[in-house]
């Protein structure tokens, strides 16, 4: 297998692997991706292309190997034989019935979260790894995000990336947009208003949506160079319709889940909030200098 018989991931097609749209190559056919960075369950590293994961083979639809196929079979859930998209409003929802308090508690206390914050992003079990539902900006699943217990993440063959948004959010003023589930979930415990975006980069037109009618957006970005580009990029976005923040953690915290681990709280963070300036100068997307 060669990387030229490979496709770069997009947006609507993520890497299924790590979820991301970007950088990840894919095989035409779903049966393999090379994933810069997720190492654990692969192949073989292909050079500084990334390291090779295979999904399925065509004998019996999952990876042949013998060494790590179980690992491997838990990475994907393929759609119904039929080729068929799943049902992913409705496998969500089974996945949040498959979910025992013992094991939520569990999620919780590894994460440094509560329980109720990942019950407001629809947290589900599907017998080997956490669920969260995608959402577009209308609120309908469109993809399902994997965590398993080590960490390691990826999505259910088939998804799309999208948002993780909470069944209660509300139409307050103030609507934060954090990278990934896990900070999401940092923002609603500390009393906020908050949305997730599936990585760095995804998502900015269906933010966009979703944010209609809010006074302010704020976007939580990841404290290091690719999270730093990715929030601004999405704050160009928005300014054009919005008055839109920007807040990093401090150095040496890498996000808003590391930074409440090290005591932020929400009265400090909404301080933190009020004395930044509203965003507005446009960022050159690629070539912009943080």
């Amino acid at each position: 297998m060669t990387t030229e018989k490979m496709e770069r991931v997009t947006r609507d097609r993520p890497c299924p692997i790590c979820g991301h749209s970007d950088w990840c190559l894919v095989s035409p056919d779903g049966s393999a991706a090379i994933c810069p960075r997720t190492k654990e369950g692969s192949l073989r590293k292909c050079g500084d292309a990334g390291y090779l994961h295979l999904l399925k083979d065509g004998h019996n639809g999952h990876d042949g190997h013998r060494n790590g196929a179980k690992w491997r079979h838990t990475l994907t859930i393929a759609p119904g034989q039929d080729g068929r998209t799943p049902d992913f409003g409705q496998l969500s929802a089974d996945y949040q019935s498959q979910l025992t308090s013992e094991r939520l508690q569990a999620l919780a206390g590894s994460l440094g979260l509560s329980a109720g914050s990942l019950q407001q992003l629809r947290v589900g079990w599907d017998g080997a790894a956490f669920t969260f539902p995608m959402s577009d900006a209308e609120g309908r699943v469109i993809g399902i995000r994997r965590r398993f217990e080590n960490g390691f993440k990826c999505s259910v063959r088939g998804s799309k990336s999208g948002l993780f948004i909470p069944a209660d959010l509300t139409d307050s003023r103030r609507l934060l947009i954090t990278e990934g589930v896990t900070d999401a979930a940092v923002a609603l415990d500390l009393e906020f208003n908050a949305l997730g975006r599936p990585s760095c980069r995804g998502a900015i037109d269906m933010i966009a949506q979703a944010a209609k009618g809010r006074a302010e957006v704020v976007v939580v970005g990841d404290n290091d160079e690719v999270g730093k580009r990715g929030a601004m990029e999405l704050a160009d976005a928005l300014v054009l319709h919005y008055r839109v923040k920007v807040v990093f953690p401090p150095v040496g915290v890498k996000d808003l889940r590391a930074w409440l681990l090290r005591g932020l709280v929400g009265e400090k963070l909404q301080l933190i909030i009020d004395s930044e300036p509203f965003v507005d100068v446009r960022v050159e997307s690629e070539g912009a200098r943080l």
